[in-house]
């Protein structure tokens, strides 16, 4: 039981993801929750990290930035900052470099507690296929596509930014590996895992989130037609 929000993709640029932000902010019961953003996926980029404090404000949080690149943190350090906060944000970017920081900090482990704690886990692109067995992403040398092991918190390999053509090789990839359920996310789309509940939520009613499991043969499968 825990609470985990994959966003598939999106900008503030015309409002796509605030309802988003907002329903992440509402799974706390605090009045001003502390946000914890994470833009590791990015190498670390320092250039959005206001923006999301800001725009969590705008919902009662409070916000800071944690650079696991910085080799002067602690593991301890590193803990103390994510089990005191109360909603995690990882933003987008390279799901391997991502995992192979988190994997060498330790991370991955703390985020584990963090999640059996019921500490709000959130994120979009890449910052969302962190909490799955596994993603797919382009990442690789040259853009290449390729399944990332990940934190293993929800039991299926996430696909974002799923309403683009260039992602669509998913479908055949994820039943050619014949593993785990696969979840294609559309931008301006959010998944959310509510203490075992699931949710599909919407800016664009048109868009939605698509489910590959293994006993359907890995057909696509309309979630918001199956979890509303």
């Amino acid at each position: 039981m825990g609470k985990i929000v994959a966003i598939g993709g999106g900008s503030f640029e015309y409002g796509e993801i605030w309802t988003m932000i907002e329903h992440i902010c509402s799974l706390c019961d605090k009045e001003h929750p502390k946000m914890l953003f994470l833009p590791t996926a990015s190498f670390d980029s320092h250039d959005d990290t206001q923006v999301f404090i800001d725009a969590f404000a705008k919902y009662g949080c409070t916000g800071e930035g944690l650079y696991l690149t910085d080799e002067s943190l602690t593991y301890d350090e590193i803990r103390e900052k994510i089990l005191s906060s109360d909603i995690v944000y990882v933003d987008g970017g390279n799901l391997k470099f991502l995992m192979d920081t988190w994997n060498k900090t330790g991370a991955t482990e703390i985020f584990r507690e963090a999640y059996e704690k019921g500490i709000i886990l959130s994120g979009l692109s890449s910052g969302a296929m962190c909490w799955f067995d596994m993603g797919w992403d382009d990442c690789l040398e040259g853009g290449e596509f390729a399944f990332i092991d990940c934190v293993g918190l929800l039991p299926y390999c996430n696909c974002p930014h799923f309403e683009s053509e260039y992602w669509h090789r998913f479908k055949d990839e994820i039943k050619k590996l014949n593993g785990p359920d696969g979840m294609g996310i559309d931008n301006d789309v959010c998944v959310s895992f509510v203490d075992g509940e699931i949710k599909v939520i919407k800016h664009e009613q048109e868009k939605s989130a698509f489910l590959y499991r293994k006993a359907n043969n890995f057909e696509e499968e309309d979630m918001a037609q199956i979890y509303g």
